[in-house]
This record gives structure tokens, C-alpha cells and sequence, in this order.
């Protein structure tokens, strides 16, 4: 791997961990993470708009493919409502440890377009993600109805995202956090209720 290569994914790393835990970052805070100049990471990059996008996609890219990977592992014969809580189950452990990536997927305003295409692409428009989704909610309930099902599937990624947004207020970063959205206990309660929605 040449020096170059080797400089451009550390700068991503380090992106990667600061997005992490942070909705807001600076050229500078990438650069002082991974101790280059500011100069090195526009050179590799254009801009941070650039890196953001290419660190986003992966890490949206990464855990489509961790779910879609959990699922596949279940036999054919598993009852879906227990697939489909894995799913969410999966979801909801990835989005609070990333918290900086959802706030900066929902909230951030400095680079809104970005965001938000990288978010409704990834969830809300068609594709494989969303029809696997679709198909799992058909067979655990009893709609059928493509215009019910979406409806279903807003409701429940509203009622997913809501604890994300509460954390990302209340500012964890700062120990200001709800501690009881990250218990085990909490969480298996809330997807068992968000169960309930599907079916």
C-alpha cells in the first residue's frame, strides 16, 4: 500500500471515529485526529463535504450489510417477527453507539443536502433494503397493501428514531445523556413494544 493510500484511510479513520460521537466536526478536528495539516486532508479529499460523504456512505453501506448478513443467517423456517426484531434489535445497538452519525444524518445544518439524501436515499427509497424490510412486515402481520405497509414502516422508523433524537439533545457527549435509553433492559422493552406496531 503506497504512503498516499495509507495517509487518505487514516484520514478516514479518523473521521469515522469522530463522526462517531460528535454531530458537529471541523477540518481542523480531522486533522489534529489523524496529525496532519488541514492542507493534507482538502489535498486527499477536495473538502470536508467531500470526506463526510464518502465516510457516511460506508458507514450506512457497512450496516445495511450487517443486517442484511444477520438475517440471511436465520433458516428459512425461523419466525419472522423474531427475524425482524433482530433486525431492529441490530439497528437500535448501532445507532446508539453512533450517535454522532444520526445527529449528524438528522440535524445537521450546515451540510442539510448532503445529509438528508444520504439519509432517504438509504431508507426511503427503493431498493433491496427496503423491500426485504417490506417483505419481512408482510409475513409477520396480516397487510398486504403496499400504501398500508409504507404507512407501517414510517410509523415504526418514526418510533425508532425518536430515543436517538432525545439522546442526541439531551447531549450525552457531555454526560447530560438519558442513561435509560441505553440499557439492555429499556431497549429489549421498547423493540417488543415497537413489535406490537408491525403486527
Amino acid at each position: 500500500m503506497s504512503g498516499n493510500e495509507d495517509i487518505r484511510k487514516n484520514i478516514i479513520e479518523a473521521t469515522r471515529k469522530l463522526i462517531a460521537k460528535k454531530t458537529s466536526i471541523t477540518i481542523r478536528d480531522i486533522a489534529d485526529a489523524c496529525f496532519v495539516n488541514v492542507a493534507a486532508v482538502n489535498y486527499y479529499f477536495g473538502s470536508k463535504d467531500r470526506l463526510l460523504a464518502i465516510v457516511l456512505e460506508e458507514m450506512i453501506e457497512e450496516i445495511k450489510i450487517s443486517i442484511v448478513e444477520t438475517l440471511n443467517a436465520f433458516p428459512k423456517s425461523h419466525p419472522v417477527e423474531n427475524i425482524l426484531e433482530s433486525m431492529i434489535n441490530l439497528i437500535y445497538s448501532y445507532a446508539i453507539g453512533n450517535l454522532g452519525v444520526i445527529g449528524y444524518l438528522f440535524m445537521n445544518v450546515e451540510n442539510r443536502e448532503l445529509a438528508s439524501k444520504l439519509f432517504v436515499d438509504a431508507f426511503f427509497k427503493e431498493g433491496d433494503f427496503k423491500q426485504m424490510v417490506f417483505h419481512m412486515m408482510k409475513e409477520a402481520s396480516d397487510i398486504q397493501d403496499e400504501s398500508s405497509l409504507y404507512a407501517r414502516y414510517i410509523m415504526l422508523f418514526s418510533c425508532f428514531c425518536i430515543p436517538l433524537v432525545i439522546q442526541i439533545l439531551s447531549d450525552p457527549e457531555s454526560g447530560s445523556g438519558l442513561e435509560v435509553l441505553t440499557s439492555e433492559k429499556f431497549k429489549q422493552q421498547y423493540i417488543e413494544e415497537l413489535m406490537k406496531m408491525i403486527r
